[in-house]
């Protein structure tokens, strides 16, 4: 088994031993040595190593990348990233129903980016709304606070931009990634056919106006409005066809080290 599995298994590991310090899930930790028992982990013939494989097989782990989030200190919240991490590469590697799917791991890539925002928020805040709307406001004027008294009510869109404004990701690729993954989430929640169909249309036009969305680069001062959102369409088109499945990680894990750094 190569380095990377055994250091992915062992980041899952903490992440199962987390769930099982919790009383509520009882039940977990039986089913778990159930499961366990068949490859009969107790016979002194079975080497550490055989050991690792068994436990890898059975969880389809093979290939997989575990984002590590142990320095998370809330546990609920260390436990959720986990569990999605989880899920999302398993669709990369295709073992849900054996099939590769873009969609899914970035519908979980979205999870963990708007969990990291809001363990960010409530930490940082410690639900003091009036804090954080102003936190918003400082990097977006046209910012428009939620009437609840609850951090939980701003939107990821707000709380992505206050976090990243501040900390100098507004106009970097981790910016962008995550428009993207936040897009791409509507999107799949609102499924549009006719939009779906559209989208060569787009890109064409795109072509005859010389607009290129292989760069993420477009000049705001001197291009016109109108071409600025025909831009910024063909851009996602651009993304979500691409399927840069290591982009997406990256960020994940720049966006997790900066929250942890900056709540330190």
């Amino acid at each position: 088994m190569s380095k990377t599995n055994k250091e992915s298994l062992e980041k899952l590991l903490l992440f199962i031993s987390d769930i099982c310090e919790e009383d509520e899930n009882e039940w977990f930790r039986k089913e778990l040595q159930k499961k366990l028992s068949k490859f009969e982990l107790t016979n002194n013939k079975n080497t550490s190593s055989d050991q690792l494989d068994k436990i890898e097989k059975y969880l389809k782990l093979d290939g997989f990348k575990v984002i590590d989030y142990s320095d998370i200190k809330n546990a609920r919240v260390r436990n959720q990233l986990f569990r999605d991490s989880i899920e999302m590469s398993k669709y990369r590697l295709g073992k849900i129903n054996d099939k590769v799917s873009f969609d899914e791991f970035c519908r979980y890539a979205c999870l963990q980016v708007e969990e990291l925002l809001n363990y960010f928020f409530s930490e940082k805040f410690q639900n003091k709304i009036k804090d954080a709307n102003s936190f918003i406001t400082k990097h977006w004027s046209e910012y428009i606070a939620p009437k609840s008294n609850k951090i939980a009510a701003i939107s990821m869109n707000a709380k992505a931009i206050g976090f990243l404004s501040e900390y100098a990701f507004k106009y970097t690729s981790v910016s962008r990634t995550i428009d993207f993954l936040r897009d791409y989430r509507n999107e799949l929640s609102h499924r549009n056919s006719y939009e779906l169909n559209n989208e060569d249309n787009i890109l064409c036009s795109l072509a005859l106006k010389k607009l290129d969305v292989s760069s993420s680069f477009i000049d705001y001062k001197t291009t016109k409005k109108k071409d600025l959102d025909l831009f910024n369409k063909g851009r996602f088109i651009y993304l979500k066809r691409r399927q840069d499945y290591s982009e997406i990680i990256d960020t994940l894990e720049i966006l997790k080290e900066a929250v942890i750094t900056v709540l330190k």
